[in-house]
């Protein structure tokens, strides 16, 4: 059964974050990550599997401090592309579909369908959606190229943080934990935090992809 879970920090009136998750695979991310940002003063909204619709990306939860996106992604044609829980249907969102917003895409050749929604997707939908907001996009290639970072920068995030190529679900897990250990515990800021990470797990082991940090200051 797909639920949005709630998780109440110390201060939930003064930090939020929200982690998108249509992969939805057991593992202790969801756990670990969840407990990291609600020890430190975090109020979590978790959003998993088949509630990551069009819909959902089309109109994301405005101001939050962090948003996480455990998704599959990918990048074709200088366009990133990131997948959402939703099985792709022909006749589903065509005005999308017709304007190049949304496109079918499977994460594995043997996998069904699923929509995956564009930058101008984000940017259009969105608008003025992430002041200041740290954005974690843990999928394949989210920095690639630089359009879905500047999707979600104009749109107000201060920082995106992204790898340059594949990487596994494994690595990605613990990197991005790496990293919020040190963003919640330490204190740090986001370049030292994705600095700690690498010095914790380094590159993909086995695509040797880097986590990078794009932000419009930089």
């Amino acid at each position: 059964m797909v639920t949005i879970l709630l998780y109440q920090g110390v201060k939930p009136t003064q930090k939020k974050a929200i982690i998108i998750d249509p992969i939805n695979e057991e593992s202790e991310f969801k756990t670990r990550s969840t407990n990291l940002l609600t020890e430190n003063g975090y109020t979590v909204t978790y959003i998993s599997g088949e509630e990551v619709t069009v819909k959902l990306l089309k109109n994301l939860p405005k101001d939050h401090d962090i948003y996480i996106f455990r998704v599959h992604s990918t990048c074709i044609n200088n366009r990133t592309w990131i997948f959402s829980g939703e099985k792709y249907k022909t006749e589903s969102h065509p005005l999308l579909q017709l304007a190049d917003l949304v496109h079918r895409a499977r994460p594995s050749l043997t996998s069904a369908y699923y929509f995956a929604v564009s930058p101008e997707l984000i940017q259009q939908y969105n608008p003025d959606c992430f002041t200041d907001s740290i954005i974690l996009m843990m999928g394949c290639e989210g920095l690639a190229t630089n359009d879905m970072a500047d999707a979600f920068c104009s749109e107000g995030a201060s920082t995106y943080v992204s790898w340059d190529g594949n990487v596994c679900l494994e690595h990605t897990d613990q990197t991005i934990l790496a990293l919020l250990e040190s963003l919640c515990i330490e204190k740090t800021s986001i370049i030292d935090a994705v600095n700690h990470a690498y010095t914790q797990t380094g590159a993909d082991p086995v695509y040797l992809s880097v986590l990078k940090v794009y932000s419009h200051d930089t």
